[in-house]
């Protein structure tokens, strides 16, 4: 396999990573999957970046994939009932990988060096949440050292919510 690195995103490109939401979108809706994805909205990758919580993958050739893994907010805490979580406390969301390198082991490869860089430490805690539905994601995030947290209502649909590291005192 390539050399492949992780690293914060640069301003310069938000414009590759809305281009990403939308090729992997495109991805998914052509594959039938009802997953929404993107395109990822300006307003919500630039503050990220500008924050230093927007990573790549990257080889040495190019860009491979992108992930926003920003602080969690209070009410999700208390929504996925995680208030009892020491800080830092990371939402991983908006993994990406260009379309045709997945199944690569890429997606596997980028959260093992986004854990490094999230809880370079081993302080703290990321979370992340998928569709319930979505057994391949959710078998996924376990293989990847997530455990499954819970299943919540959100909206019309329900989510299955996952940690890292296992010990966690909720």
């Amino acid at each position: 396999m390539e050399a492949l690195h992780v690293r914060r995103a640069k301003s310069d490109e938000i414009v590759w990573i809305i281009d990403l939401s939308q090729r992997v979108q495109d991805a998914l809706t052509t594959s039938g999957s009802l997953q929404q994805i993107g395109p990822l909205p300006y307003q919500m990758v630039e503050p990220s970046i500008h924050a230093g919580c927007t990573y790549l993958l990257e080889s040495p050739e190019r860009r491979l994939g992108s992930v926003l893994v920003d602080p969690i907010k209070a009410p999700s805490l208390q929504k996925w009932q995680l208030e009892g979580l020491e800080p830092p406390v990371w939402y991983l969301h908006a993994l990406m990988i260009e379309p045709n390198a997945r199944g690569k082991g890429l997606g596997m490869t980028f959260l093992d060096g986004i854990k490094q860089y999230v809880l370079p430490d081993h302080k703290g805690s990321i979370t992340l949440n998928c569709w319930a539905g979505n057994h391949k994601l959710r078998d996924f995030y376990l293989r990847a050292g997530f455990t499954l947290h819970g299943i919540y209502g959100e909206k019309d649909y329900e989510v299955a919510v996952f940690l890292y590291p296992f010990n966690y005192n909720c």
